[in-house]
């Protein structure tokens, strides 16, 4: 019994795949004259042939996370003065506006306060020591003492930590006008790099956290991609991506394992040659895939995404013809805005239409 529903099972497997297969539809000749196209507004584009390998992605061009900082407002207050601008470079310590806030000055004094009284702690701990060693003093009194000067340095050292950490320098010999007021500092950069982000607030009010700056070293850039999990099956670490249009190179160095809600896969690459590649931008690249998907005798090819168009439910072109034009159907393996990566029996030096694509399925149909 279990047999023979393996064996229903089996036909009705074949019977299925049998129909899907018949679906694709066979190719279509359709006469038509050079008049008849120039009239239709059809032109033409030839398909490029190219690696199994490749895959075409859209990719963001990024700068490592270690490679940028973000600085906000410390405190409440406003921009007294921008030192730089975008695009402008700075190095670890170098202001870059100064910024006045009441808030920054009660902490410079509650600072000053921590250190007289870890100062006079350490003063009084050092004197009860040698009232101990005297014998005039019992331990208890000492250990009090002890006591007081740890937690007087605790709070020094919170006060110095708070300041650090709002990243503001009170002190530059270049400028010594702008701290005339106590409550006046200089935000410093981090680190090295470039101005990429300003927003210029001078005299208004802002709130903790407001953006102000953006730093990045660009001497380094990353590609993000997102792509779909099918894309990302033959895509390894170490898979070569090339951006024509700019004239650079990128390594992959990793594929998550996991795809997103959207069904997406995330995959970053270091870029090795730069090119013309700006931070920010957002490119077209083509993944030279080293574990190259098996074709069913279909050399893969390149054509306009414009080229592309639905017939009978499957993907197909117009292929330029002695007498006319093919609708030809195609698989499509990737694509994007721009181009597209298509399996097809096409010959070398095909031209596949990418302009008056409606009209041709127009005069398809009436030979239906």
């Amino acid at each position: 019994m279990f047999r023979s529903h393996i064996v229903r099972l089996s036909l009705f497997s074949l019977i299925l795949s049998g129909s899907l297969q018949a679906q694709e539809f066979a190719p279509k000749s359709l006469k038509l004259t050079a008049n008849q196209q120039a009239a239709m507004g059809v032109n033409f584009a030839q398909a490029i042939s190219v690696d199994s390998g490749s895959v075409l992605i859209s990719a963001s061009v990024t700068v490592p996370p270690e490679k940028q900082a973000i600085l906000s407002a410390p405190y409440p207050g406003q921009l007294s003065q921008m030192v730089v601008g975008v695009g402008d470079p700075v190095k670890v310590g170098s202001p870059l506006a100064y910024f006045t806030s009441p808030q920054m000055g009660d902490s410079r004094q509650k600072l000053l306060e921590a250190t007289s009284d870890a100062r006079l702690a350490k003063e009084a701990l050092i004197r009860d020591n040698e009232l101990f060693k005297e014998g005039i003093i019992p331990q208890s009194r000492l250990n009090i003492t002890k006591a007081k000067a740890e937690n007087a340095n605790a709070m020094l050292m919170a006060r110095q930590s708070e300041l650090k950490a709002a990243g503001i320098n009170f002190d530059d010999p270049k400028n010594k006008e702008a701290f005339k007021s106590y409550a006046t500092g200089a935000l410093k950069s981090p680190i090295q790099g470039t101005v990429v982000e300003a927003h210029n607030l001078i005299g208004q009010r802002v709130d903790t956290g407001t953006l102000l700056f953006r730093i990045a070293d660009i001497s380094t850039l990353n590609l993000e991609i997102n792509t779909s999990g099918f894309k990302a099956l033959g895509i390894q670490p170490g898979d070569e991506i090339v951006i024509a249009s700019r004239n650079a190179k990128a390594k992959v160095t990793g594929v998550s394992q996991a795809v997103s809600a959207s069904q997406s896969a995330r995959i970053r690459a270091v870029v090795e040659e730069r090119g013309t590649l700006q931070m920010g931008e957002v490119v077209t690249a083509t993944i030279q895939a080293r574990l190259k998907p098996k074709v069913q005798d279909k050399t893969l090819w390149q054509v306009p995404s414009r080229a592309l168009t639905s017939w009978k439910g499957q993907s197909a072109i117009f292929i330029l013809s002695g007498t006319g034009v093919v609708l030809q159907p195609v698989s499509v393996i990737s694509s994007d805005d721009d181009l597209a990566s298509i399996q097809a029996p096409l010959s070398s030096g095909a031209k596949v239409a990418v302009t008056g694509i409606a009209s041709l399925k127009a005069l398809a149909q009436k030979d239906e």
